[in-house]
């Protein structure tokens, strides 16, 4: 059986190197005068990020693929004679991509078997799942075995970052208002995790930056004691990058991670100014 991997385009695979053959569902971003699928191409992470920082009152919307594009593409597979497609999906509580793919994989599963998979996260996490996957296709593991890798990691991965500002969160609907307005009123740097069900929770409230980056660092320790594990830093621009780098040095002695953008349409949700920390645990 030919089988490929899919996934969405916020697992920022466009801004990591790999030799896999994994195809990506494009969400897509209006910027209110201009509207863009998120490849990485027309615009980057980092200007997109420029963008959202030179205009203060820019507050851009994502909308995920239509039926009838998302039938295109998979029809597009089923043309190259693919049999079986494993989709990895950003977390269904932050878009309804992964419905939309649920519902063309009913109507097109005369022509090829689409198995959409909840990641319930984002990011490069969501890379992840979709690395693994076709790893697993190139060691000629079966469908099930790789399914089941997959629903281990939903409950091996996090991230957890701080933003400047809920506002983008709130706008989005990505986070309550309630929450929103007790940020803007308290001068509060959120901490935000991304929960086991896929939502986005504020899950403590930090006066200062410099302590908000600092309890990213102590939650890193915290959950892979006893753990082997990789982590690499996520960000939405990079003004707070090489400081919560030096953080991370001076206070815990971890240094030399990977970093990884997250997509322009990660930063619709969180805004520009998000840092923290995506984490895997290995065993």
């Amino acid at each position: 059986m030919k089988r490929l991997v899919a996934t969405t385009s916020t697992s920022c695979l466009d801004y990591y190197q790999h030799d896999y053959d994994i195809r990506t569902i494009r969400i897509k971003i209006d910027m209110g005068d201009h509207n863009f699928k998120d490849d990485g191409t027309e615009i980057t992470a980092d200007e997109f990020y420029q963008a959202l920082e030179a205009n203060k009152n820019l507050v851009p919307k994502t909308s995920q693929p239509s039926l009838g594009e998302l039938i295109e593409f998979f029809e597009g597979l089923a043309d190259e004679g693919y049999e079986e497609v494993i989709v990895t999906t950003i977390s269904s509580k932050l878009s309804g991509t992964f419905n939309g793919i649920s519902q063309v994989a009913e109507m097109l599963e005369d022509r090829i078997k689409i198995i959409p998979f909840d990641t319930k996260t984002v990011c490069f996490n969501e890379g992840y799942f979709a690395l693994t996957a076709a790893k697993m296709i190139q060691e000629e593991k079966s469908t099930d075995e790789i399914l089941s890798r997959l629903t281990y990691l939903q409950s091996h991965v996090t991230i957890l970052f701080a933003v400047d500002s809920l506002e983008f969160l709130v706008k989005n609907g990505r986070l309550s208002g309630a929450a929103g307005l007790l940020g803007k009123y308290l001068k509060i740097k959120p901490l935000l995790q991304v929960e086991p069900d896929g939502s986005i929770q504020a899950i403590e409230k930090i006066r200062t930056t410099k302590k908000a980056l600092e309890r990213v660092g102590e939650y890193l320790q915290e959950y892979t004691k006893g753990h082997e594990y990789e982590a690499y830093i996520a960000y939405t621009g990079g003004e707070l990058k090489e400081y919560f780098k030096d953080v991370l040095k001076e206070s815990f002695g971890i240094e030399n991670l990977a970093e990884r953008p997250c997509s322009p349409v990660v930063g619709c949700h969180v805004g520009p100014g998000a840092i923290g920390l995506g984490i895997f645990l290995k065993d």
